[in-house]
């Protein structure tokens, strides 16, 4: 067998928040003083995602740290405010209108990465879900919430899943986890853990296009390929590979858990759990 490892990169583990409001939109902290809540926190990197508006801040950015610029847009269904948010990081522009293929494509052009945010979201009047069969003819690569404290996590999870089989191996759909934080007690509740070289806006953007990163909630892992097996790392109390067919092919306790294929898997995931605490890996694609 032949498996598609995306962490088969260089680098190290590297905290990231890609979902995020400041006083720019509805959020309650100011861009500086939220960048430093999430520096003071261990992170490297935060993009700042508000509402309809681009917002910069670099007044912490060193080697150490970076907040770098994003968006968060309604993708409108009918009339304004109603359908669901299109995350757009690394851009300083805005859409504003238009279809969710033409602004994946659009952000991909200029070098951002889309991101469908909160996927099972009832809000807007129910119209702010992104439906399966929409997600599954959109244009790639794109990152797909898997938590988000709005959103259903274990739907989110399969329409991620459903997203990445109808993609295939060669278009990197990814699973990210974000706090969408607006209040205090939104802060610091979900995340990336990126795998980078470097400190810098390219290093963020090679990793999470390649899949060289997993979410999290809490729970610490790390993933990858040794020898002809999937093997995760994790500090969780239970560990699940799981095929794309959404069944359960092994289930370990915490500490180490190593999955050889059978062959007719399509591609696995892994799904580190400790209580309610989360991690998600990237899909492993196996081929003859």
């Amino acid at each position: 067998m032949r498996i598609k490892d995306p962490y088969a990169v260089p680098g190290a583990y590297r905290k990231a928040q890609l979902h995020c409001h400041t006083r720019r939109s509805d959020g309650r902290f100011e861009p500086a003083d939220l960048a430093r809540r999430y520096r003071g926190a261990g992170y490297t990197f935060v993009c700042f995602t508000d509402h309809d508006r681009v917002t910069r801040c670099d007044d912490l950015n060193d080697g150490a740290f970076l907040a770098l610029p994003g968006v968060e847009e309604t993708v409108v269904r009918g009339l304004r405010p109603l359908g669901p948010h299109l995350g757009r990081l690394l851009v300083e522009d805005l859409l504003g209108q238009g279809p969710p293929e033409e602004r994946i494509r659009r952000t991909l052009d200029v070098g951002g990465i889309p991101c469908l945010n909160h996927p099972s979201w009832t809000g807007n009047l129910w119209t702010g879900a992104w439906r399966v069969d929409v997600m599954a003819s959109l244009p790639g690569p794109f990152l797909v919430e898997v938590w988000n404290p709005h959103s259903d996590s274990e739907e989110d999870v399969r329409r991620w899943a459903h997203a990445v089989r109808t993609h295939g191996p060669e278009v990197c759909i990814g699973a990210v986890a974000g706090d969408d934080c607006h209040v205090e007690h939104q802060f610091d509740r979900a995340w990336v853990m990126v795998k980078a070289q470097e400190v810098t806006r390219e290093a963020l953007r090679r990793a999470l296009l390649g899949g060289a990163f997993y979410a999290s909630t809490g729970v610490t892992a790390e993933f990858g390929v040794e020898g002809a097996a999937v093997v995760a790392h994790s500090d969780a109390d239970d560990i699940w590979v799981v095929d794309e067919g959404g069944r359960v092919r092994l289930r370990a306790g915490g500490g180490t858990a190593r999955y050889t294929p059978e062959g007719d898997e399509g591609f696995v995931r892994v799904e580190c759990r400790a209580e309610s605490r989360r991690a998600w890996s990237q899909a492993f694609w196996i081929n003859d």
